[in-house]
């Protein structure tokens, strides 16, 4: 069989396989999370280079066995404990479950859910992340590396057929004309009451509200679906006595 023919963009892989060791290709990631990162560049430049304890206890983190989950810069210097307990009070200041009793990230997670269908919600979100930024950021590389550390060590294909899966998907998805289909009827309401959510945040919800809302989309949803929704995703509803009016033509479609 003729093998085929390769571009530039796919011999970058070769060349850096050939080209590089493990000094050299450290060298250069170093390099270029220093130039995407200016925190990065001023948190070198400042406390690390101004601090020998700073120094040891970061060599100390890097080295002795995982590393705990660190999310800022600033976590990593002496002060970085006024920090997480200054996040700690504002968290405890705000409420966390806005939205029919689950969080803002909660919501969001079952909208990617949605989204990605029967796909791997990780794989999708990668592939459609990537296609979206245009190019690859040290978030999307760290993402990346796992899906490879999940197939090449032990050879597992799953997640290949669905990086395969999802790039026809997300081409597909990105088309507004295409993208209820790609979806599908019965995530596509699901979809729209969880967006409905996080734009309209609540101790509980109506299931009317819900309904009137997807009726504006021309999504004919029953009551009965609605509320084993709300009850698969434990999303809190109103359920205090009273029925309200029914809503006029110009209410349903406002």
């Amino acid at each position: 069989m003729k093998p085929r023919a390769s571009t530039a963009k796919d011999e970058v892989l070769l060349r850096r396989l050939a080209e590089n060791d493990d000094e050299s290709a450290t060298v250069a990631l170093f390099l270029q999370l220093y130039r995407e990162s200016p925190k990065l560049r001023h948190w070198l430049r400042e406390d690390y280079a101004r601090n020998p304890k700073l120094r040891e206890k970061i060599d100390g983190i890097a080295v002795n066995g995982d590393w705990p989950q660190i999310t800022r810069f600033a976590e990593l210097t002496d002060d970085g404990g006024s920090l997480r307990e200054e996040q700690r009070r504002l968290k405890e200041q705000i409420p966390a479950r806005l939205y029919g009793g689950l969080s803002w990230n909660e919501v969001v997670q079952l909208i990617h859910h949605y989204q990605a269908g029967t796909l791997d919600l990780g794989t999708f979100l990668l592939v459609r992340e990537w296609r979206a930024a245009g190019k690859s950021s040290p978030a999307l590389r760290w993402a990346g590396l796992a899906l490879l550390e999940s197939v090449l060590p032990s050879g597992r294909r799953r997640l290949l057929r669905h990086l395969d899966d999802a790039l026809s998907f997300v081409k597909k998805y990105e088309e507004k004309a295409k993208r209820r289909t790609a979806i599908g009827y019965a995530d596509w309401w699901k979809l729209h009451t969880l967006v409905y959510m996080l734009r309209h945040p609540r101790e509980a919800y109506r299931t009317r509200d819900l309904r009137v809302h997807l009726a504006t989309l021309s999504l004919d949803i029953g009551t009965k679906d609605v509320r084993r929704f709300c009850t698969r995703h434990r999303i809190r509803r109103d359920m205090r006595a009273g029925r309200p009016r029914k809503p006029t033509a110009a209410q349903a479609a406002g």
